[in-house]
Parts: structure tokens; sequence; C-alpha cells
């Protein structure tokens, strides 16, 4: 009494509840993050999570008990040690907690991304300063911006005898980077950022090298 019969299932950090085995959008997701503790009880198991208490009533004591070790694996990122299942469930259980982890690892070096070798951590005043004194070994440098989560590229050219120095402001979006132009454009990587600007100079700006770094 009381209790409506779903399906359930685990995405990473979320329990999902399904009104059926084919279905794919849930009807609710639970943050297991926000969890705090899980307590068998009366052949049942009681998530209280920061806010919000949620009952879950299985159709046997082992199924409970596989449940309760796979929300806690998920939660903690450990297997708890007083868990009572066959070899079988134990090995589903080591075998989810290691995709888990490269799950959480891949999404880690996705999220952090690739510096190149023209990246140097100046301000803009230092960057011009280094481009100048650099002038034989690249004209182009990437650095951090002043605007939020994104970079700046500070380039210098020779026009007619007068250097002539640009910044353009690169800010970071979930799908890459954009290039705040009168077009903007985007680019995946912080790499393809530089090359734009070497493609559409033909060539006239080229990545300031690595070692020039500390002539300031």
């Amino acid at each position: 009494q009381g209790y409506r019969r779903v399906w359930a299932g685990l995405r990473g950090l979320q329990l999902a509840f399904y009104r059926g085995p084919q279905d794919h959008e849930p009807l609710e997701l639970l943050d297991l993050g926000e969890l705090v503790t899980v307590q068998a009880k009366d052949g049942v198991l009681i998530l209280r999570l920061r806010g919000q208490e949620v009952t879950m009533k299985m159709e046997s004591w082992e199924m409970q008990e596989m449940w309760r070790g796979f929300i806690l694996t998920m939660a903690k990122m450990k297997m708890p040690r007083d868990l009572a299942l066959l070899p079988g469930h134990t090995f589903q259980l080591l075998q989810a907690l290691r995709e888990e982890r490269q799950r959480r690892d891949s999404a880690v070096t996705a999220a952090t991304p690739v510096v190149p070798s023209c990246f140097f951590q100046v301000t803009r005043a230092e960057a011009e300063l280094l481009l100048e004194r650099s002038a034989a070994r690249g004209n182009l440098l990437l650095r951090p911006g002043g605007h939020g989560p994104g970079v700046s590229v500070t380039t210098r050219q020779e026009l007619r005898g007068t250097a002539v120095l640009k910044h353009y402001r690169v800010k970071r979006d979930p799908q890459g980077y954009i290039i705040d132009l009168e077009t903007p454009h985007r680019c995946s990587s912080l790499a393809e950022v530089a090359q734009f600007f070497v493609r559409r100079s033909e060539g006239g700006l080229r990545p300031l090298e690595p070692e020039y770094s500390s002539r300031l």
C-alpha cells in the first residue's frame, strides 16, 4: 500500500525510475550526489538524501541487498564491506565500479583543454613585450583572458615599418571555443584557435615558440 511499481536503473550518479523496461524517458531522477544514508529495514530500502527521503521495496532480500550495494558503490565510489552478495553479484558490482571510474576519468579528461605550446601565462602588457622581444621566433600567442572561462589571442605584425598589435577574445562553451570576431568563428580546441589565425593571415602570423617565455 502506498507503493507504485516501477523499473529502476543507475546512470552514473543518477537513480532513474521508469514506467516500463522499454521506456527511455524516466518518470523521476534521484541525484545520488545528495545521498546521506541507505538503510535496509523491514524489507525495504530507505534512501535519505538532502531534503528528501525515498522508500524502495524489492521482490526479494537478495535484490534489495544488490540495490543497496550498487547505490552505495556509485555514491561513494567504493564497495561497502558489509554486503552479503553472491559471488556473481559481487563480480557485477566490481565491474560496474571499474566502468564508472573509467567514465568519470574520461569526463575529466574531456573537460580539461589541451594547452598548445604558444599559450603563455602573461598579462596583456607582458604579451605585447614578449612578442616584441621575440619577433624573430613568432608573432602570435595565447594567454589567459579577462572575461571568464576563455583565453585571449595577441598578435604583432610589422606593416610599413609600424608594429600593429591586436588582441582577440576567445570564449569557452560546451562545444569548444568561439573567436569573438565580426562573424564569430567556432573551434574545437585551443590549437585550432591558433591555426585559424595562421590560415587567416595566410602565414603572416606564426605561433610563438615556448622557449622564449622567459624573455621578459
